[in-house]
């Protein structure tokens, strides 16, 4: 056992939803946004209005003659109502 802070689980209030992404801080995810973008990047922080700033964010845009391609554009903060 080790001493420093204390553990992410005692921080974790399991009545809300929001915590819970304490548990994707520095972790790769995806957002699909109110009007259908598909957005994946690392999760850096966020608000209790779920406002999120991603990093190394992309854009996935899908196409039925190409697939889908990947729109780089680096540090980005999303909304949390647009979400």
């Amino acid at each position: 056992m080790t001493s420093g802070g204390p553990r992410l689980e005692s921080l974790v209030d399991r009545n809300y939803k929001i915590p819970l992404m304490l548990y994707s801080i520095n972790e790769q995810i995806s957002i699909i946004t109110n009007d259908g973008h598909n957005i994946v990047g690392l999760l850096k922080g966020f608000d209790q209005a779920t406002n999120t700033i991603l990093d190394e964010y992309h854009e996935r845009v899908y196409s039925t003659k190409e697939g889908f391609q990947q729109l780089v554009l680096g540090l980005y903060i999303i909304r949390g109502d647009n979400m």
